[in-house]
């Protein structure tokens, strides 16, 4: 193997990330301690990588915030990740509850997930606070608990690394930044519209999903609002979301439920075009609908490292 098909080979993305057979999934979102050194947690993550590449067909994916890959990593810094901010406007609002690591455990075999799960949680006990725990459950269909299909305009096969990858020449090539949103729904309002104006706050159609065209499709239809060009270029990321159901209630009688965004892009523009664009800080002014019936309640900007870098960082 040559030195270019070496390097090509190590800078490839985490096993498991363009898996889209897997249907339930796990996102921990931890805060370290402060008394919480490098060195111990670079052991603990190689323990629970390892354990993880001793099972198939289930993933471990780790990555970590901007303050956290510094003290673990300080030799270098992804060249365009930062915490992620409050973004405001008006009475629209989507919070920042920036995080040190996020775990992904996903798989297409349920019975993979709890003690893997077990392992994260012992494991992590005495560094971190877990600030979010959601446990992901999608459907054959990848519907969001809207009733419409989620990620269909993800980007296909061979797409799918150009979109979510840093491209080879860049610092951490072969890795990706990644957006976290726990978004909770008011389905008990968004159920009282009828179809075609759940469609319209959508931007597709229910049952067969097929995008509106021309003056059917509302100027602050989700679609519009998330289907953006920045310079004369498409800003696509990568989607890996999952509705959620928790046990605890949230509004009225219903428990807390939604979808908890997660998506990935070789580069972080394409995700705070889409942030503005969606809460109307563009030069229209108009913000996406479904923002009425949905509402953000958690942010944060995430590095994934590449296998290789995320090998090096905890060998």
């Amino acid at each position: 193997m040559t030195y270019n098909a070496l390097a090509q080979e190590l800078s490839k993305e985490q096993a498991g990330l363009f898996d889209e057979t897997s249907r339930h999934s796990r996102f921990l979102e931890y805060t370290l301690k402060p008394a919480a050194e490098s060195s111990a947690i670079k052991c603990v993550l190689k323990r629970l990588t390892n354990l993880v590449e001793q099972t198939d067909s289930l993933y471990l994916h780790v990555a970590f915030g901007s303050h956290c890959w510094d003290c673990l990593n300080p030799t270098w810094h992804p060249a365009e990740l930062v915490p992620f901010t409050a973004i405001k406007n008006g009475e629209l609002s989507m919070p920042a509850t920036q995080g040190d690591i996020l775990f992904w455990l996903h798989s297409s075999d349920a019975e993979l997930i709890p003690m893997a799960l077990i392992n994260v949680y012992q494991q992590m006990e005495d560094l971190a606070d877990l600030q979010l725990d959601l446990e992901g459950i999608k459907n054959k269909q990848s519907r969001d608990l809207i009733g419409f299909v989620d990620g269909t305009a993800n980007p296909k096969d061979d797409m799918r690394p150009e979109v979510a990858l840093i491209p080879e020449e860049k610092l951490g090539a072969g890795g990706s930044y990644v957006i976290s949103q726990r978004w909770q729904h008011d389905l008990k309002a968004f159920n009282q519209l009828t179809v075609p104006e759940q469609e319209k706050v959508v931007g597709r159609t229910k049952e067969k999903d097929v995008e509106l065209e021309g003056d059917v499709m509302p100027k602050d239809s989700h679609v519009s609002r998330t289907d953006v060009s920045s310079g004369g270029i498409a800003m696509k990321i990568y989607r890996r979301s999952s509705p959620y159901m928790s046990s605890q209630f949230g509004q009225g009688s219903l428990p807390d439920h939604g979808l908890y965004f997660l998506a990935f892009a070789g580069e972080m523009q394409r995700f705070s075009v889409q942030l503005e664009s969606m809460i109307g800080k563009t030069d229209d002014g108009i913000s996406d609908k479904l923002m009425q019936y949905s509402t953000p309640k958690t942010g944060s900007y995430w590095f994934l490292p590449s296998n290789n870098d995320l090998t090096n960082l905890i060998s």
